[in-house]
């Protein structure tokens, strides 16, 4: 084998081994780790610690991957994945209407499940769960993105292929715990918006971050809330 095939070899074994770590740490927030803490703590309890398990398990994913990578310079490898590189204009603002849009979305989902919950209320919990969510939402985008989107770019998978796998893989490890189409369908869509935006953003996460991140700082804790409300 020589050292091209020896490289297209490694790096689709880091994807394999990237979307199995999807599958088996972050799965199960979205199926049963939300239904235990459900049935053993106050809502507002779980929620902050539904969001930082999702925080850890992005942190040991990202680890596993600094290691396969055997990167010297983190912050050249965070740059590399989009983090802080240049974007387009159009495509940040584009991204930032889609976080503001997807934001209220989420937080009036919750509405449907208990009516009476007064959203426009500002508090600890509130202003915590939002620096969690956006934080994690982060995270997420550096490995789902950035990550994942470059490492088949490698492997000379076309912008199309790296949108459409990058986007079912979201909706998989969205919805694989506790399977329903229409949130694998929504989980998809909203896949294949961010993936377009890494894309049509020159490859910056800027655009992913806006559309993600602030959609979550909007809409928590209203947005975690909902998975366990659905649930229940």
């Amino acid at each position: 084998m020589n050292t091209t095939e020896t490289a297209r070899s490694q790096t689709w074994q880091r994807l394999g081994i990237t979307a199995v770590l999807l599958l088996l740490l972050v799965g199960p927030i979205f199926g049963p780790l939300p239904a235990a803490l459900g049935e053993r703590l106050p809502l507002e309890t779980a929620v902050p610690l539904l969001l930082l398990a999702f925080i850890t398990a992005f942190t040991l994913i990202l680890a596993v991957i600094f290691r396969l990578e055997h990167s010297p310079n983190l912050w050249a490898q965070l740059h590399d994945w989009g983090l802080g590189r240049p974007s387009r204009w159009s495509a940040n603002l584009v991204g930032a209407l889609v976080g503001l849009a997807w934001g209220f979305l989420l937080m009036g989902s919750v509405l449907q499940f208990d009516p009476d919950i007064d959203l426009g209320q500002i508090n600890g919990l509130r202003l915590a769960t939002a620096v969690l969510a956006a934080l994690g939402a982060l995270l997420e985008d550096l490995v789902g993105r950035g990550y994942l989107m470059n490492q088949m770019r490698r492997v000379n998978l076309s912008n199309w292929s790296q949108a459409a796998l990058s986007a079912l893989l979201f909706a998989l490890y969205h919805t694989i715990w506790g399977f329903d189409p229409f949130a694998f369908v929504f989980s998809l869509i909203y896949g294949l918006i961010l993936a377009g935006l890494f894309l049509w953003g020159k490859r910056s996460l800027t655009p992913v971050i806006l559309a993600h991140s602030l959609a979550l700082f909007i809409s928590e804790p209203f947005a975690t809330m909902s998975i366990f409300l659905a649930g229940g």
